[in-house]
């Protein structure tokens, strides 16, 4: 199940969300637009500065996902997660006259460029695929169900 990303872009993307499950971007449902637990937060700093400082002293390695822990791997088939939209939109390279973004799905929704940073992805529900997916779009107490395209207007 994958959905594009085309429109007013640089490059047009094609999105497998079901390989989102092992990206350590993914965020909780219940923890959208909580603030980052500052600790953890902390943590990857560090680990990021290290890999940089070993990168400079010993040459770069690409790979930054360390493997799921056992607790880490029970949590992702048991709960429900979303992605951020806006890095694969912003990979995507905006063109300059783009406006908008456009998700079309049982409705079709508009939100301005502006409001890109306030958009989620849901990719899974209890641990298991979305059945009416490939996603459901998330944006402040909307739902948008079976999401299939993303187009930049």
């Amino acid at each position: 199940m994958i959905f594009p990303i085309n429109g007013k872009v640089r490059h047009q993307l094609t999105i497998d969300p079901t390989v989102w499950i092992f990206d350590e971007r993914k965020v909780e449902i219940e923890k959208i637009g909580q603030p980052a637990d500052t600790s953890e937060q902390e943590a990857y700093y560090a680990k990021m500065g290290a890999a940089w400082d070993k990168g400079i002293m010993e040459g770069s390695r690409t790979d930054h996902n360390r493997p799921m822990t056992r607790a880490e791997k029970e949590a992702a088939l048991q709960g429900s997660f979303a992605m951020a939209l806006a890095p694969f939109i912003r990979n995507a390279e905006l063109l300059p006259d783009a406006i908008a973004i456009r998700f079309e799905g049982e409705e079709t929704v508009e939100l301005p460029l502006e409001q890109l940073d306030e958009v989620y992805l849901q990719f899974s529900q209890d641990g298991k695929v979305l059945a009416d997916g490939p996603v459901h779009l998330l944006h402040g107490q909307r739902i948008v169900k079976s999401v299939h395209t993303v187009t930049v207007i």
